[in-house]
């Protein structure tokens, strides 16, 4: 997240037009990384209470949804949302300085 801010921020930077433009800029940079920020905490929450199931039913369940993945076989998809492929481009492909270049541009028009 940190990385993602440094990039977010300088690129919003990069954008202003002097020093009267920065709130501007400072804005849609708060915007835009209250927003990730928000649905990185969801996503954290959410798998705390994965993982976190006391002994019983859910958590057979979810052991038995992630078995491959214990045992290091191939798999597509995982309860384990931070192993999960589709989770993990969402969370480490994530490209700030292009979200925030995109919703700049459109602050302009």
């Amino acid at each position: 997240m940190a990385i993602e801010d440094a990039a977010a921020l300088a690129t919003a930077l990069q954008d202003a037009r002097g020093s009267s433009d920065l709130a501007r800029v400072l804005r849609i940079f708060e915007e835009v990384r209250g927003e990730r920020t928000g649905q990185m905490q969801q996503a954290s929450s959410l798998n705390a209470q994965l993982l976190h199931f006391a002994d019983g039913p859910e958590q057979q369940a979810r052991d038995a949804a992630m078995s491959a993945e214990v045992l290091g076989l191939q798999f597509e998809t995982s309860s384990n949302q931070w192993s999960d492929p589709v989770t993990q481009q969402w969370a480490y492909g994530y490209d700030a300085a292009s979200v925030i270049q995109q919703r700049l541009w459109a602050s302009r028009n």
